[in-house]
């Protein structure tokens, strides 16, 4: 990362959970760090820098659990964490103190939060978030989707609400690619 000294803005996309920020937190001029439909699932790093910028921090569509590292960073402008499985303590209770520091945060709502929380504690990595008026689905990191930043599926309200109680695998009947690859499914030849 020596190289990069001169970065302000890092964007990383389709990213597994082998994702490590202690490599970024070095980059002394970052201002911005975008990491999106990822598989990243720990903040720590971003904990241990003394911050001295102003710094954005866009997870959105992440593995996320834990936001409390973002309390440490003193300069936090944005941060958006939607479609993150966030804790019962980082939806109700980190976040409201990160917006009473003056930090702009978005997360989902309360339902597709609800849906994401669920679907990732039952071993099912498949993401909820609006997109406009809609519900998407996404699953993030290249081990899951060949593409993980776009053709996230949009599905309605009552299918979130099915989701949220009925059988958390259902989910995967929204990707195709899923279906035609688990076993015992027909392949079909072009």
């Amino acid at each position: 990362m020596n190289r990069c000294s001169n970065l302000e803005v890092l964007t990383v996309v389709g990213c597994d959970a082998a994702i490590d920020l202690a490599d970024v937190i070095m980059i002394e001029r970052l201002r911005s760090l975008n990491v999106r439909d990822s598989g990243l699932n720990s903040l720590d790093a971003l904990a241990e820098r003394p911050w001295t910028t102003t710094l954005s921090c866009y997870i959105p569509r992440n593995c996320i659990t834990d936001v409390t590292p973002l309390t440490r960073i003193p300069r936090l402008q944005n941060a958006d964490l939607t479609g993150n499985p966030l804790s019962e303590h980082s939806y109700r209770k980190v976040v409201p103190a990160l917006r009473e520091q003056g930090t702009r945060v978005l997360i989902s709502d309360e339902l597709e939060w609800k849906l994401t929380r669920h679907l990732h504690e039952q071993g099912v990595p498949v993401s909820c978030y609006k997109k406009k008026d809609a519900f998407a689905l996404c699953r993030p990191g290249m081990k899951l989707t060949e593409f993980p930043d776009f053709g996230h599926v949009e599905i309605q309200e009552k299918e979130v609400e099915s989701l949220l109680h009925g059988n958390p695998e259902s989910a995967l009947r929204f990707f195709p690619d899923v279906l035609e690859s688990a076993p015992g499914s027909a392949h079909r030849s072009p």
